[in-house]
């Protein structure tokens, strides 16, 4: 069969037309490979600024901190100015970077930078600071009666360590907890609604010494206990191992505050009078009973003692002991003894002027008496006061006193002639006296 020729020809720009539109058609759709230049597909969000807090901080060599990171485009890189004081991972998948401060002799700068997916960078400064150094923590006991790292059920003792910076230099300052970890004993509190406390905060002193008053149970028996003290701001930790011990040794077991006082008069010649003086009792098992060896020499207030840190009262009234001593006796008969000693002063006692001489005046008086009615006035002076004045009369009938104001003295005299002897005496030890002679006519 033979093919046209005007058939093929038509065809022909038919089909080319044809491939053309569907290579339009596919290029519009992306070649049916997703569309990537679809003009409703949405643009990526702009990445917010990129933090690192705190932007500036204080860390100490051998304790751990961090850095957190917020904002930018995670992932995230981190660098470190100093590497070899404070060495950091350069990449994180976290928004936390950990240091770890290495020892340092003296606060050293470090800046730690971060930097986003997007290129944005931030910064921290951070000083890394001395670590501080604990010393061993030391329990002293008040007493050794028990031993010299033990403690007696009931007795007190004294724990303490020193927080030391470069060259063994004390840290004043320093907040440093301590905790009771095992056994029967408390820490001492100033809180008087809580005195015994289990946990205590104290701050080292000038030196950096920081220490606690620690008391162990009044029935506790023999056992280990341990004690613990930490650095609040490093965390570092010491501990300290002691032994409670049981006894029933009174003055062991007892605890009185103050155990020995000394008292001084002002002068030579005379002791305290009206001194008071509070001893605090503690352990053993109340009510305490006290007695003194000269009961007379002080008052006793507040015996007995109803619990264990009450108090009694002694107050002086000027009789010399050298010394008193009191006996402290707990309910199951256990007993020990505090002491006062109230001495003589040094100072010589000042002399007090000499009263001067007693006077009474007139000396002589004429009076005419035997009409009736007649007065005498006589006025006292010098010597001390008060005064009195006495007559002896040499007739029938007494004199007697009109009126007496403080040195003035108003007689009635009795119509009677005659002398009368007028005697005034004073208060001075011993009295001194004057005369007036009165003569009635």
């Amino acid at each position: 069969m033979r093919s046209n020729p005007a058939t093929a020809a038509w065809l022909r720009p038919f089909c080319a037309l044809s491939a053309l539109l569907v290579l339009l058609v596919l290029g519009g759709c992306g070649g049916g490979s997703g569309a990537p230049n679809n003009p409703f597909t949405p643009t990526p969000a702009t990445p917010g600024p990129l933090f690192l807090l705190p932007a500036v901080a204080t860390v100490y060599a051998s304790t751990p901190a961090t850095l957190t990171i917020s904002g930018g485009a995670p992932p995230y890189r981190s660098f470190t100015s100093n590497a070899s004081v404070l060495p950091i991972s350069q990449s994180s998948d976290s928004a936390t970077i950990v240091l770890l401060p290495t020892n340092v002799s003296a606060d050293t700068v470090v800046v730690v930078t971060a930097q986003d997916s997007v290129g944005q960078t931030a910064s921290s400064s951070i000083t890394v600071k001395p670590a501080p150094i604990f010393g061993s923590l030391v329990v002293k006991p008040n007493a050794t009666t028990c031993g010299t790292n033990a403690i007696c059920s009931g007795q007190t003792a004294t724990a303490q360590v020193t927080v030391t910076g470069p060259g063994s230099a004390g840290i004043p300052n320093r907040q440093v907890t301590f905790e009771v970890v095992t056994g029967e004993f408390a820490i001492q509190s100033t809180n008087p609604a809580q005195p015994l406390v289990s946990s205590l905060t104290v701050v080292s002193d000038a030196n950096g010494l920081a220490q606690v008053l620690i008391k162990a149970n009044v029935v506790a028996f023999t056992q280990p206990a341990l004690l613990r003290a930490t650095e609040v701001t490093t965390g570092n930790q010491v501990t300290a191992q002691f032994t409670i011990v049981q006894t029933i040794n009174g003055s062991a077991v007892l605890t009185v505050v103050p155990a020995t006082t000394n008292i001084t008069g002002a002068y030579k010649d005379s002791c305290s009078s009206g001194f008071r003086i509070d001893y605090f009792i503690y352990g053993g098992t109340p009510p305490y009973r006290v007695t003194s060896t000269f009961p007379n020499a002080v008052t006793v207030l507040g015996s007995p003692v109803s619990t264990s840190g009450g108090f009694f009262e002694a107050i002086t009234n000027g009789t010399c002991v050298d010394p008193l001593v009191f006996s402290i006796l707990d309910a199951t008969g256990l007993q020990t003894t505090a002491t006062l000693t109230n001495a003589p002063g040094t100072l010589d006692r000042p002399v007090a002027a000499p009263a001067p001489a007693l006077a009474m005046a007139p000396g002589t008086v004429s009076a005419k008496c035997t009409a009736g009615g007649a007065q005498v006035t006589l006025v006292v002076t010098g010597g001390t006061a008060p005064y009195n004045v006495y007559a002896t009369p040499t007739g029938p009938m007494p004199i007697t006193v009109a009126t007496r104001p403080a040195n003035v003295f108003t007689f009635d005299m009795p119509p009677v002639a005659g002398a009368y002897l007028f005697t005034a005496v004073d208060s001075t030890s011993p009295q001194k006296t004057a005369t007036s002679t009165v003569t009635c006519s």
